[in-house]
């Protein structure tokens, strides 16, 4: 049986020590390998200070790829790959690979008829701008000319690094034809 070391320092991120015993005192984890279907809990701390957290109104775990980006989990990618169940990892996410830097071509001058006739547009505020077929999109108010609103629609973590600690809670289905180390 392979075992691999990871209660320290594996690449950009570190990992904790915990253990799981099997029967005979032996400890042994099924470690995520690239492609593997897990379930993760996770906290992102961002810049301004502000705290995400999958566990705070107690949402189910979150399912991603191992190896791969998810829109909630900004520059993860590959970090996972050696984790055991059970384990966690830390990850800080430089802001051009989390949400990206602002975009000055993504401030756009629309017509407030996109806006419910209702709404009171102020600057600074977050609010939805219709889109066509229906849809909306989240938006920042920066300026209202009569009827001209100038509106940014850059991401509003842009510009954020993200420190992430990610929960690894089980691998659900390993990549087809993967054998799984332990630790």
């Amino acid at each position: 049986m392979e075992r691999q070391d990871l209660s320290g320092p594996v690449g950009d991120h570190a990992v904790d020590d915990a253990f799981h015993s099997l029967p005979d005192g032996e400890a042994s984890m099924r470690t995520s390998q690239l492609g593997d279907r897990v379930r993760v809990h996770y906290a992102k701390k961002f810049e301004d200070g502000s705290v995400l957290s999958s566990r705070a109104k107690g949402h189910a775990p979150l399912e991603v790829i191992v190896g791969t980006n998810h829109p909630r989990l900004p520059g993860l990618g590959s970090e996972l790959v050696g984790l055991a169940e059970g384990k966690s990892v830390t990850v800080r996410v430089p802001a051009e690979r989390a949400y990206g830097m602002p975009d000055p071509t993504r401030i756009r001058r629309v017509d407030r008829a996109r806006f419910p006739a209702d709404e009171n547009l102020t600057p600074g505020n977050r609010i939805r701008m219709r889109l066509s077929k229906g849809r909306t999109r989240p938006v920042r108010v920066l300026e209202i000319h009569g009827r001209v609103v100038v509106v940014d629609v850059n991401h509003p973590r842009s510009g954020q690094s993200v420190e992430m600690e990610v929960e690894l809670i089980a691998v659900i289905a390993p990549k087809p034809g993967a054998a799984h180390r332990t630790a």
